[in-house]
């Protein structure tokens, strides 16, 4: 029997909220077609966007780059971005992957 992890779950579920058509979703596609790639920057570009809120931890890393990164990591699941780097816990670089 497959069992599907915490992580896995809470994926699903927050892409079923970000699917390819939302403004996340769509928001973030455009500023890596624009040569962003990091996460926490996509985050700060979205906050001031207004797209994200402006709430942030202890640590000033604001409370949405968990959803960012998921909305990312499903892009990697569909083969559209690829992970090129994770800094520790600080942020995760990315890039659209070039199709020939």
């Amino acid at each position: 029997m497959n069992q599907l992890t915490f992580e896995e779950l809470l994926g699903e579920e927050k892409t079923k909220k970000n699917p390819p058509s939302s403004p996340l979703y769509s928001s973030i596609r455009k500023l890596l077609e624009s040569g962003v790639s990091s996460a926490l920057e996509m985050c700060e570009c979205l906050i001031k966007e207004g797209l994200l809120s402006n709430e942030r931890y202890s640590s000033n890393k604001p409370k949405d780059y968990p959803e960012v990164c998921l909305v990312l990591d499903e892009m990697v699941r569909q083969d559209k971005v690829e992970l090129l780097e994770v800094k520790e816990k600080n942020d995760r670089i990315y890039q659209l992957k070039k199709f020939h």
